[in-house]
């Protein structure tokens, strides 16, 4: 049973926003997808590819209404419309992302094309059944899915495709992961088995899920590595703020760990590898029932 609190969400994002990470990521801030097309890629080469197999398994048209449900700093919800040419609502809890993607819809001239919500995405602004198409990348789990695809499924037309990135636990994921989780990132963890249960309780009948994990969890710290040595200072800027020596100081000590200011990298990669060790990464597909 998950415990959403969005003030707390919301006052997380806001707090790392403009720091080095969105700085390094540039615009896609999300995880990124390497296979034997682009192995040596960049982190941010790697989030844009994963934001390109999101786009391809979408099914909308020009003109049609999607909506983005936590949609971050808006990157994903622009190039889908320059893609598609639909007409794309992104909802985001942060009043920071909200305002970066407005600048960014602006930037690539699709401001007529976007629209950006500050708001909460399990009570979305809208009617029933307004939307052709929608998502969740690398939001739900904030959100508790069950309440996330119960609303998915309000405001989406019957035979609407949702599609989902998610980080389910590993099956040897620990207790004291799940816990953290949920303490320290606000993020509630489910297996991917959960899945058609959930979708069908929402109204959904399942297309597929697929396990990526190989090409986005796999891979994640050694290209992180190199990141950081190529970004260094920027690391060290978004490591060092407030928000985030709380954030790795309480996340060390809850793990048994001491906090030194300087090993913040080497806090900072521990971290992404205690998260590759219990969560793995699918890519789900479902469609809204008639």
């Amino acid at each position: 049973m998950s415990n959403y609190q969005p003030e707390k969400v919301a006052q997380m994002y806001d707090s790392i926003e403009d720091q080095g990470e969105t700085a390094i990521l540039l615009d896609q801030y999300h995880l990124g997808y390497w296979d034997e097309i682009n192995p040596n890629a960049s982190i941010t080469e790697a989030a844009d590819r994963l934001t390109q197999i999101m786009i391809d398994k979408v099914t909308i048209q020009p003109g049609q209404r999607f909506c983005d449900l936590g949609c971050g700093v808006g990157m994903p919800a622009i190039q889908l419309a320059q893609a598609t040419g639909c007409f794309v609502d992104g909802i985001t809890i942060s009043q920071s992302q909200h305002e970066k993607a407005q600048e960014l819809a602006a930037k690539a001239g699709l401001s007529e094309q976007t629209n950006f919500i500050l708001g909460d995405a399990l009570a979305t602004p809208c009617e029933d059944a307004t939307y052709d198409g929608g998502w969740f990348f690398e939001s739900i789990f904030h959100m508790g899915h069950r309440k996330a695809l119960q609303e998915a499924s309000r405001i989406l037309k019957p035979g609407a495709t949702l599609v989902i990135s998610d980080l389910p636990a590993r099956p040897t994921m620990s207790e004291e992961y799940r816990v953290l989780c949920e303490e320290e990132t606000h993020s509630f963890i489910i297996p991917k088995e959960d899945y058609p249960e959930l979708l069908d309780a929402a109204g959904f009948d399942l297309i597929e899920i697929d396990d990526v994990t190989e090409f986005v969890i796999t891979p994640l710290v050694s290209n992180m590595k190199i990141a950081c040595q190529q970004h260094e200072s920027d690391f060290l800027k978004y490591l060092n703020s407030a928000q985030m020596q709380d954030w790795l100081r309480s996340y060390q000590n809850k793990r048994g760990r001491e906090y030194i200011e300087s090993e913040a990298i080497d806090y900072w990669i521990q971290m992404l590898q205690d998260m590759c060790d219990n969560l793995g990464y699918v890519l789900v597909a479902a469609q809204k029932r008639a």
